[in-house]
């Protein structure tokens, strides 16, 4: 597939030259997604139903969204991009650094939010260093979702099964720190194997940034990391959200126009959330599952989150069995098609690489690893 430019995406819709054939190129997942909802509701008018989205979840990605946007059009990933290659020379050095951060935040403010920040940055020094970053960003979705299973609070399945069991702290690591340290550890060998050492070279060049819209966005994209943490409700996030828009219309730089800062904003990412809990949560209510036995629960939470997700596979499948095969399920099962987690979608978005099948590959021989290895633990675990 054609690599897939963000930048001049935007630049076509500027010069009023955008097509059909360019946007079904550019947002087909999308597209995709409003072909499928228009197909639900033509089977049952009753899906028609706004009560299907999880509103919270989409303000709260909306508002990091928008307040990121502030952040990476000022310049500021570029600047500290060049910081990170004035240290590191070698671009196995930085892919392992960029990975490795992304495990570790992502431990403390959700897979999503993660990439949200960092995949921006990734891209940033690959453009600086002259170097392809397509299979770094690959390898920091694959971290997010590493890192993220760690914790009770890194992701949105976790939250579920915490509270749905009633666990204590104790009783949860006791499920997730195994699991973190198999995922861990083979993702340390894919970013030995897959990243070559070659001696990158910054740009002779200093780099600036608009330091005002980079310190305001970011204090935004903490606020926001601080309401959700906090429980805030959605009419916080909203404010943020419109807050984030007005500092943006107010700082933007200097060579930015109205139109084309609002256009940076990726309010298809935004609505292709409000489609995937439509279209999930509309096949969920039609279907009902019973399955007994670890390993089957295992292998189909896994199974099943590469179609619909491991969110909403999570919700389908919390109580039919016990907490620990369900947990390892749905977090190996992250892993695999670009659906299976929105942390996918969201760092295939934010890399404006394109390159799905790329992904599809590396994050499926993770998948197939990881699920074998899981398999044979569930099994032995529980014979």
């Amino acid at each position: 597939m054609k690599r897939r430019d963000y930048t001049d995406f935007v630049k076509v819709i500027d010069n009023g030259d955008m097509d059909l054939k360019r946007l079904l190129l550019n947002e087909w997942f999308f597209l995709s997604l409003l072909v499928a909802y228009a197909a639900l509701l033509i089977y049952n008018p009753s899906f028609l139903n706004p009560n299907l989205i999880d509103i919270q979840t989409v303000l709260i990605l909306a508002a990091l969204i928008i307040a990121n946007t502030g952040i990476f059009i000022s310049g500021g990933t570029d600047f500290i991009a060049s910081k990170i290659l004035e240290r590191f020379k070698d671009l196995k050095s930085v892919s392992i650094v960029a990975v490795m951060l992304t495990v570790l935040i992502s431990m403390f403010i959700t897979n999503d939010a993660a990439l949200i920040v960092l995949v921006p940055m990734t891209v940033s020094i690959g453009r600086m260093a002259g170097k392809s970053t397509s299979r770094i960003v690959v390898l920091e979705a694959i971290g997010a979702n590493v890192g993220s299973t760690l914790t009770p609070f890194g992701n949105p399945q976790n939250i579920i099964l915490f509270r749905d069991y009633g666990l204590s702290i104790q009783s949860f690591f006791a499920g997730s720190i195994p699991l973190f340290l198999i995922l861990l550890a083979v993702l340390l060998i894919f970013s030995l194997l897959l990243i070559k050492s070659s001696v990158i070279t910054q740009q002779k060049k200093k780099v600036t940034y608009n330091v005002r819209l980079f310190y305001t966005s970011l204090i935004l994209f903490i606020t926001g990391i601080f309401g959700f943490l906090a429980g805030f409700d959605g009419y916080f996030f909203l404010g943020v959200s419109i807050v984030s828009i007005l500092v943006l219309l107010l700082l933007k730089p200097k060579d930015y126009t109205i139109r084309n800062t609002l256009l940076r904003v990726d309010f298809f990412l935004i609505f292709t959330f409000v489609l995937i809990f439509l279209v999930i949560n509309s096949v969920r209510s039609s279907i009902s599952i019973e399955i007994n036995g670890a390993l089957s629960i295992f292998l189909l939470s896994a199974l099943l989150s590469q179609l619909i997700s491991n969110v909403p596979t999570t919700v389908l499948l919390t109580g039919k069995t016990a907490f620990v095969p369900l947990l390892w399920g749905v977090n190996i099962g992250g892993n695999g098609t670009m659906v299976a987690s929105l942390a996918n979608l969201i760092a295939l978005r934010r890399s404006a690489a394109g390159r799905i099948w790329d992904f599809m590959r590396i994050s499926g021989l993770f998948l197939l690893i990881t699920l074998v290895i899981g398999a044979l633990s569930v099994t032995y675990k529980y014979l």
